[in-house]
């Protein structure tokens, strides 16, 4: 009988990661690979036979028999960074041809302090679309959805021919008030799709995202006609290697949300920022199991640093989310990044003499040590003691030491210091910079560290988890065994998902009485009815029933007078009673002091919903993390060795364990090393961990 798997991969910077969860929902070793920017299907073939080798199979037996495959990958993000999208022609709102430009005065947003109150630093990005590829069409429909000026449809159609004869490889159109009435948007399609003379994708924001908050769903569509047919095209190269591998559906991405969805899927600017959302998942999941409400997500890769948050089990998504330094309008899970992985090269101010980390990075090159051609904190890593050369994925790279202390030696003589004492003194740069990330994430949100427990995770999570964490007082320090695959882990916990928003308009004033309450229930109803219609459609066109189909609401909620709306999760469907509405104020309420202190809400301002949601999902297999039997505190049976390392000012000898061969109850007392093929867990003098009854590894400091 074949073996069913769910197979999920993460694509970072770095590595690709493969995680394998059977249909009993045990899991095992996790695969790694460098990715391959120039073809990812490469690496994740390269990835999946990696993973399938310690199930001693063959990635034909494993594709074959997966129930499904997910892939998360950084083709969209890349697409966007280096400006390699197609060739882009805007229709928008006759008198908004410069909102691309103007950008609603947000010229700060992405920048740092430092560059918004010195203005001559401050630079504008580059819009994707030049100036001459912005059409504009007269018509206006008013904010209640009545047509004000008819659409002038030689305008159009003159328009359309112009963007043609440039050369356009597709067409957005974004008009004013289309999320009200979507009527012009859709005339002016169908007036492009017969002129055009070739097939072009053309998106209407009204079907992409159908919000107020113009701005931000301009860039949300530009972002689909730029970015989204070429990583379609790179999902499905993947998805073909994976058939003429023995795969027999369709290939899965993951959505900026935390949801799954085919890689045919229309709005595949949702897929933006896909990676990190796995690590937040597969944490929330985790604390949901051993019972941990308030966690701080730190996943510590190659390229970068990511930092989110769950807060009484609860996950904060973004709804206006800044990329690149554009608003968009696309829920995102709430995470945090900075330029700080383990692959982050280092450089000296020629006159400060500062040293600096980033932001670039090397990526799958590693380093010195490896194909890169400038030092990197994985060199300093090596020739401290913490990374074994030979033992790199498990031994699949060899890391070239002498190349690294060399290459760091001269760096340090320029400085005058001796070449431990520089490269030591580097992590300690990044811990200090990871670790004020944390800690800004925490307290610019009025919470305390002594409030939430920390998981590292990542390729390089375990490894730094001891410097990134010292001083700051966590109820408890955590990582795994699969940390190197962490994300990957996550995905394989998430469902086949759509999310649907429109916008809608209720206003529900401080101790409102019964019909106005019932007003409100007019207002979201029939958008929530329209939302449910929408998701049963999607998924009878994947093969589902409407039975197999579970359904969550939410509503994005604001106190009167504020600018930004929180979204709420609520158990009511339909308003159909006063109670209702009471309950969707609750639920409100909840989310609200999830992430804020309780004497910021203001119940008397009144509540202003102008918008609601719907989750529709379909349960797929999840991983089981199961509960073992303690063993003693003796972990003998994965002593592998001592080596020479060296910490803060000396060499100690750091006693080698294997993390596999750890048992549930085992204790490893530092100075130590617990090598994993994919990760490494650093345990410095008078530290030590615990490996508790689910496998999962505590750290406790000095």
């Amino acid at each position: 009988m074949t073996q069913r798997f769910v197979v999920s991969l993460d694509a970072g910077g770095t590595m690709t990661d493969t995680f394998i969860v059977d249909e009993e929902g045990k899991f095992g070793e996790v695969g790694k690979a460098l990715t391959n920017r120039e073809d990812e299907s490469a690496s994740f073939i390269e990835s999946i036979n990696d993973a399938a080798g310690y199930l001693k199979l063959e990635e034909k037996e494993i594709l074959s028999g997966a129930i499904t495959c997910i892939y998360t990958g950084t083709g969209m993000l890349n697409t966007i960074l280096t400006r390699t999208g197609l060739k882009t022609g805007l229709l928008i709102t006759k008198g908004f041809e410069d909102y691309l430009i103007l950008s609603r005065g947000q010229r700060w947003l992405g920048k740092s302090y430092h560059q918004i109150i010195h203005f001559a630093e401050r630079w504008k990005t580059e819009p994707y679309v030049e100036k001459k590829l912005i059409k504009g069409i007269g018509e206006r429909i008013n904010i209640f959805g009545e047509v004000v000026i008819p659409i002038n449809k030689d305008e159009v159609a003159n328009s359309v021919r112009e963007l043609m004869d440039n050369g356009v490889e597709s067409i957005g159109i974004v008009f004013l008030n289309s999320h009200i009435n979507p009527t012009h948007e859709i005339e002016a399609k169908n007036i492009a799709m017969e002129i055009v003379e070739k097939e072009i994708p053309i998106y209407c924001s009204s079907e992409l995202m159908p919000v107020i908050r113009e701005y931000s769903r301009l860039y949300s569509t530009l972002i689909q006609c730029y970015a989204a047919e070429p990583v379609r095209k790179q999902l499905l190269n993947i998805e073909e290697k994976a058939r003429k591998n023995g795969y027999e559906k369709r290939l899965l991405t993951v959505l900026s949300y935390g949801g799954l969805a085919d890689v045919r899927y229309p709005r595949m600017f949702e897929t933006l920022l896909s990676g990190p959302v796995g690590g937040i998942m597969g944490s929330k999941y985790i604390a949901d199991i051993v019972g941990l409400k308030n966690i701080v997500c730190c996943d510590l890769g190659g390229t970068s640093f990511d930092v989110g948050l769950v807060v009484e089990g609860y996950i904060p998504i973004k709804r206006e989310p800044i990329f690149h330094n554009f608003m968009l309008n696309l829920p995102m899970i709430d995470i945090d990044s900075i330029a700080s992985g383990t692959g982050t090269v280092l450089k000296i101010d020629p006159i400060s003499k500062r040293i600096i980390l980033g932001p670039e990075s090397a990526g799958a090159k590693v380093g010195i040590c490896y194909e890169f051609d400038r030092p990197t904190i994985s060199d300093c890593d090596l020739i401290l003691g913490y990374l074994n050369p030979d033992y790199f994925i498990g031994g699949k790279i060899k890391l070239n030491k002498k190349d690294s202390e060399n290459a760091l030696s001269s760096i340090a003589e320029e400085l005058g210091v001796e070449v431990y004492d520089f490269a030591f003194g580097v992590l300690e740069l990044l811990h200090t910079q990871t670790r004020g990330a944390i800690l800004s994430r925490l307290t610019g949100r009025g919470f305390s560290p002594s409030e939430f427990a920390a998981i590292f995770y990542g390729g390089s999570g375990p490894m730094h988890l001891w410097g990134i964490s010292k001083n700051v007082p966590f109820t408890d320090v955590i990582t795994v065994p699969w940390a190197a695959a962490f994300s990957a882990f996550g995905i394989a916990t998430a469902d086949y998902l759509h999310r649907l928003h429109s916008s809608t308009y209720a206003e529900i004033p401080h101790n409102a009485d019964d019909e106005t309450k019932l007003k409100a229930g007019e207002m979201i109803n029939p958008v929530w009815e329209k939302l449910e219609q929408e998701a049963y459609n999607l998924f009878k066109m994947e093969g589902y029933t409407d039975e197999e189909v579970r359904l969550k609401h939410f509503v994005y909620c604001r106190y009167k007078g504020q600018l930004e709306d929180f979204e709420a999760q609520t158990s009511v469907s339909r308003i159909t009673k006063p109670e209702d509405v009471d309950k969707i104020i609750q639920d409100f309420e909840k989310a609200y002091g999830a992430l804020y202190p309780e004497a910021m809400k203001f119940p008397e301002a009144g509540y202003l919903i102008t918008e609601v949601a719907i989750a529709a999902y379909v349960d797929l297999p999840k991983p089981k993390i199961t509960k073992y039997e303690l063993e003693g505190e003796s972990p003998k049976d994965a002593y592998k060795d001592t080596r020479e390392v060296y910490f803060e000012d000396k060499w100690y000898e750091f006693n080698i364990f294997e993390m596999k061969e750890l048992k549930p109850g085992n204790v490893v007392v530092g100075p130590s090393i617990i090598e994993h093929p994919a990760t490494t867990l650093v345990v410095p003098p008078d530290n030590r961990i615990r490996m508790d009854e689910y496998r999962l590894i505590h750290f406790m400091g000095r």
